[in-house]
């Protein structure tokens, strides 16, 4: 596609210098034809001269006008070529229509302005990404070199100090071996504790029932000796009315003495009758004697049995009442067997839980003293390996003196490379004051799409050439917009004090923001597209977009060979800029009658409404050449050109361009894309807040960047 390009280029060419040959050629053939005609026939002459004149003049005013053209294309490109002599690469690309006869010229002057920014903005990129890598390994090689130094001094004494480990680790090893042999011992004693507690609650719970048995015969025993005492009671009341019976008897004995006496008496007064009556007297009365002397041995006898029972029924009491006091000191005998029981149960379950914990206790004693066994032998090791680290670390310290002096080395070929750079007039460059205060600048923008990450570039690249001029940039991007976050983080960092501000103007909404910055005198610098307008500010700095379209508006008609149908895909209209982009296409197109307008629609950020919407375009609009494409889209529009198989027939032309673009233009799928230099948006506003802080000087009141157009020609 690039070959063919360039051909046609030449072709071009070609076509305009030969047509200016032909021309002049033509002329002085026609002034020798006039002269042969002089010579040989004055009359032909003088009735053609007329007609002649007026062809002649004809030609040599075509001449003149082709002539007029191509000299006016010398001139801008070597006006274009004068900037690039003196380093001024900050200039648009020349348009191939204004240069008919030197477009290859052209081509290749655009190509060569191209490669050389790029690779200038590309080491300028490089130069920040070198410049914080030299500094970070220059920091690092600086730590690494005290903390070698460190390590050299302290290896020494850490190799003492792993020696003595080593000794400390063995004489605790020694120690945990002689602590696992007294926990062995003490587990077997614990061992033997358990089993003679276990038989002593074994013991004492059979004592335990022996002592129920034995004060089950207490009870029994306590029993029968209270019946006896109930027995002996009664044999005495039975013995007491015995001895009353027998003082009856006595009495019965002493009334029939005094019977006998009296039948005594009257048997001697009766005389002979009275005698058997007398026998009768005297026999009563040896019955009375004899009565007397037995109720008075039954007497005796019941008094020595009374006094027996009586001596019984004390003793038995005596033995009653220390019965029941050894009843009350075998329960609570009893009771404190039960409480030897229940401590012993207690004992047993505390001691087999000891006995567990103290085997534990022997298991993870061979478990360290296994592991000590292995720290012994590690730290063996590290105090060989620490001598080894230590000369090592020696040879550490030397290779960093080495890196160190490359790395002064490689600083040195930056500043050179910077120095360079210079030499090139691609951005503005700061002053060669430097601030007396430090100086704080805050840039802010969305961070959704690779031209902002650009912007941060060039914002790095000023960040690095301010970096020994007491400044410092805070670059705040939003990966997801937010206006009102965008909003309230401006306002914090306005609250919190800064020097200067650079802000899009895209964002709306933060009106009252830089009016608060305006009265705490904060310059304030609009980049990429300006406020609106009534709204106070330093300077803007961004694309020319009234240009910028205007030459969109002259590729899209070039690239339409004046004739076709086109559509537009206009974002949001209300937007300042897609309405000016829009309308500017419009006005510089209208000069071309067989040009027309199909279509147009409002884009929104669904990809899916958009690549919908060119699918329907393409299908009714057939012969439809090209669509433009204001702001977002480009990839979804992309796609249903490639799907629809209008690669080559329908085209798109776009601002704004990123990898994905390049390669549709490398696929013919986008004719040109219009970039707007969004590494001098980032890094110019920056540079002019610090010159008009440090060095008084006020930047313009708009600061346009040059207008980048990327097509086949240029993206290889």
């Amino acid at each position: 596609m690039l070959d063919s390009s360039k051909k046609k280029g030449k072709k071009l060419d070609f076509n305009i210098r030969s047509l200016i040959m032909l021309i002049t050629i033509g002329v002085l053939f026609f002034f020798l034809l006039l002269f042969l005609l002089y010579i040989t026939n004055k009359g032909i002459l003088n009735a053609l001269l007329p007609f002649a004149m007026i062809l002649v003049t004809a030609m040599l005013a075509t001449q003149f006008v082709l002539l007029l053209r191509f000299f006016n294309a010398i001139k801008l490109i070597d006006q274009n070529a004068n900037q690039l002599s003196k380093g001024n690469l900050n200039i648009s690309d020349v348009l191939a229509n204004r240069t008919q006869g030197l477009e290859t010229l052209t081509i290749a002057f655009n190509d060569m302005k191209r490669n050389l920014l790029d690779f200038i903005e590309n080491t300028k990129s490089n130069v920040i990404v070198l410049t914080d890598a030299v500094d970070k390994v220059m920091k690092s090689i600086d730590m690494s070199l005290k903390g070698n130094e460190q390590i050299a001094s302290n290896m020494s004494v850490t190799s003492e100090k792993a020696h003595s480990q080593l000794h400390i680790v063995k004489d605790t090893l020694d120690s945990i071996n002689e602590m696992k042999d007294r926990v062995n011992s003490i587990t077997s004693s614990l061992e033997n504790i358990e089993n003679f507690v276990e038989d002593t609650v074994e013991k004492t719970k059979a004592g335990t029932d022996h002592l129920d048995k034995y004060i089950e015969q207490m009870d029994v025993i306590s029993s029968d000796l209270g019946e006896a005492t109930d027995f002996i009671s009664t044999l005495n009341d039975d013995l007491k009315e015995i001895d009353q019976f027998g003082k009856l008897i006595m009495n019965i004995t002493e009334q029939l003495k005094l019977l006998s006496l009296n039948s005594a008496v009257e048997a001697a007064r009766a005389g002979e009758a009275g005698k058997g009556f007398a026998v009768v007297a005297q026999e009563m009365n040896k019955l009375s004697a004899a009565t007397r002397d037995s109720i008075g041995q039954i007497n005796n006898f019941i008094q020595n049995i009374m006094s027996s029972n009586e001596k019984v029924s004390v003793s038995i009491g005596s033995v009653f009442e220390s019965f029941n006091l050894s009843k009350d000191i075998f329960q609570s005998v009893k009771d404190s067997f039960e409480t030897i029981n229940k401590n012993a149960n207690i004992l047993n379950d505390d001691m087999k839980k000891v006995y567990v914990e103290a085997k534990d206790i022997s298991d993870k004693t061979h478990v360290i003293y296994d592991q000590g066994n292995i720290l012994h032998d590690a730290s063996n090791e590290i105090s060989s390996i620490t001598q080894d680290v230590a000369a090592v670390t020696q040879e550490q310290l030397a290779e960093n003196e080495e890196i160190n002096s490359q790395i002064l080395s490689l600083q040195n070929m930056l500043s050179s490379i910077e120095s360079l750079l210079k030499r090139y007039k691609t951005a503005v460059t700061p002053v060669s004051e430097t601030s007396a205060k430090p100086l704080k600048f805050v840039m802010m923008s969305p961070m959704d799409h690779p031209f902002w990450r650009s912007v941060r570039q060039g914002a790095l690249y000023a960040e690095n050439e301010l970096k020994d001029k007491n400044a410092t940039i805070e670059y705040i991007g939003f990966e997801q917009m937010d206006n009102t976050a965008f909003a309230d983080t401006l306002k914090e960092k306005i609250e919190q004090g800064c020097d200067g501000l650079i802000l899009p103007g895209i964002i709306s909404g933060i009106e009252e923001q830089i009016s608060l910055a305006n009265r705490k005198n904060i310059p304030v610098i609009s980049f990429n597209c300006d406020f609106t307008p009534g709204i106070k500010r330093l300077s803007y700095f961004g694309p020319d977009v009234e240009e910028s379209a205007r030459i969109a508006g002259e590729i899209l008609a070039s690239a339409m060979e004046g004739e076709g149908q086109f559509a537009f895909l206009s974002g949001d209209i209300t937007n300042p800029i897609n309405r000016l982009r829009r309308d500017t296409i419009m006005s510089s197109i209208k000069k071309y009658k067989d040009i027309s307008l199909a279509t147009e629609i409002e884009v929104n950020e669904d990809d899916g409404y958009v690549y919908k919407n060119i699918r329907d375009i393409l299908q009714k609009f057939y012969k439809l050449k090209m669509i433009v494409i204001i702001s977002g889209g480009v990839s979804s529009a992309a796609k249903a050109i490639q799907q629809s198989d209008r690669v080559g027939s329908t085209k798109i032309i776009c601002f704004d361009y990123d990898d994905e673009i390049i390669d549709l233009i490398r696929k013919g799928v986008v004719h040109a894309a219009l970039g707007q230099d969004p590494f001098g948006q980032g890094h110019d506003p920056i540079i002019h807040l610090y010159n008009h802080i440090v060095a008084g000087e006020t930047p313009e009141d708009v600061n346009h960047t040059r207008t980048e157009i990327l097509d086949i020609n240029n993206v290889g």
